[in-house]
């Protein structure tokens, strides 16, 4: 690799890191986040009506991926809210399996994930909302 290129990989890794300072950092957006939701919605639905086992995995892949092109584009408070998106979306996915005993069917599991992955877009939103802290 040519120092140049070398120089730019690192750049890269650093701004997903640190965010350079005067860097403009807004809110995570509400209407593609709920265009995700829907998405997950629908594969799960999809899925569960196919009697598959992938459409959990799925809705749970693609909000860990919308948190994290949120988190790449330098929203507010990235990696606070990221932290507690997943800790959240975790929480009430345990919470679920604990009330529900056994998820009997692909629909179980369908309601199980939606809550999830909404309580945990949900909370990364609300987190990126926050207002900045002044030095």
């Amino acid at each position: 690799m040519s120092g140049k290129m070398l120089h730019g990989v690192e750049q890269s890794v650093r701004r997903f890191f640190w965010l350079p300072r005067g860097t403009p950092r807004h809110p995570s957006p509400v209407v593609p986040t709920l265009r995700i939701w829907g998405f997950c919605l629908a594969v799960g639905a999809l899925a569960a009506w196919a009697g598959r086992d992938e459409g959990p995995i799925v809705m749970t892949l693609a909000t860990v991926w919308s948190m994290l092109d949120d988190v790449i584009d330098g929203v507010r408070h990235r990696w606070p809210a990221f932290a507690a998106g997943l800790a959240v979306g975790w929480a009430v996915n345990r919470l679920a399996h604990a009330s529900l005993h056994a998820p009997d069917g692909s629909w179980d599991e369908y309601a199980l994930y939606a809550s999830t992955t909404l309580a945990a877009l949900a909370t990364f939103v609300a987190l990126t909302r926050l207002p900045r802290r002044e030095r």
